[in-house]
């Protein structure tokens, strides 16, 4: 996701998604997961075929890694429900810790099993990333972490 936002503010801040895709030698359909990411996050805009990046975009590709870090948590914890309610659960907990099975049981009420994993995966990855919480892959348990 950075180094999609990153680029897009290399070039002026917006870019045909084809052409995006062509200077990084990918397929559109490659590209998607990503852009879709960082729209998510709020970092950039899709409009017509166009990525755009936005105020909020301009400040995570400008900032050294641990503002990118806050930055990142601020726009996850605002914009992914997923990671929201894995910080509010843990929050609940007066050891702070959960097994990453309560979330998947959540999720398989209405997710498929592969989607499950997928979202879970990103969960994951994004919530130790932005040190929203650790995640101990041994124990399958989520540890929040405390700011």
């Amino acid at each position: 996701i950075l180094g999609i936002v990153e680029i897009l503010a290399d070039r002026e801040g917006r870019e045909d998604l084809y052409k995006l895709a062509a200077a990084l030698v990918m397929e559109v359909d490659d590209l998607l997961p990503l852009v879709e990411g960082a729209a998510l996050l709020g970092f950039i805009r899709i409009h017509e075929g166009d990525a755009e990046i936005t105020t909020e975009g301009r400040a995570f590709a400008g900032a050294d890694i641990q503002q990118r870090k806050a930055l990142f948590r601020e726009a996850a914890l605002a914009h992914v429900t997923l990671l929201k309610q894995m910080e509010h659960a843990l929050r609940t907990k007066a050891d702070r810790t959960l097994p990453d099975e309560f979330f998947r049981d959540i999720l398989e009420e209405h997710f498929t099993a592969d989607d499950v994993r997928k979202q879970m995966e990103t969960a994951i990855n994004w919530g130790r990333y932005s040190e929203i919480f650790d995640y101990d892959a041994q124990t399958g348990r989520l540890i929040l972490t405390e700011s």
